[in-house]
């Protein structure tokens, strides 16, 4: 009973250890990219080439709007921090916006032959179609929305 007892305790405690050290682990998220997944927008890494291509193509550190089958998207690029492109809906920008003290500018991405992109494809990871084509547009307070 008394050896049963020892080998519990010791299991228990290596799994404190365990734990513990689980939490130490580096979280390289920066406060704007947990702000921007919390309001609702989803990350897209630069895991390919031809989703690095595109990603070298677009603006940076900026939200651009574009028009998909599925509605108007907001994507930021930030090819420096994360190698990645967020994607979300007007609703995530919304919110993203809302908790920015200085407000948020976007822009209306230029028109470009973007159909077969994955880099940009909406929040729905099962979809396929591209978010890109967006137009930044700019406000000096909080989210505008352009005419």
């Amino acid at each position: 009973m008394l050896k049963t007892l020892s080998s519990l305790s010791l299991s228990v405690a290596a799994l404190s250890v365990a734990l513990g050290l689980a939490g130490c682990v580096n979280d390289n998220t920066s406060p704007q990219e947990k702000q921007l997944i919390s309001a609702g927008f989803v990350r897209h890494p630069a895991n390919s080439p031809s989703r690095r291509a595109e990603l070298q193509l677009m603006p940076q550190h900026v939200f651009l709007t574009r028009k998909t089958p599925e509605g108007l998207r907001y994507i930021y690029a930030d090819r420096d921090l994360c190698d990645c492109a967020f994607v979300g809906t007007p609703e995530a920008f919304e919110k993203y916006a809302a908790e920015q003290p200085h407000g948020v500018s976007t822009t209306p991405a230029p028109e470009s032959d973007t159909t077969k992109s994955d880099m940009h494809q909406t929040t729905d990871p099962n979809t396929t179609s591209s978010a890109l084509g967006q137009t930044p547009a700019t406000s000096s307070g909080p989210a505008k929305k352009n005419p």
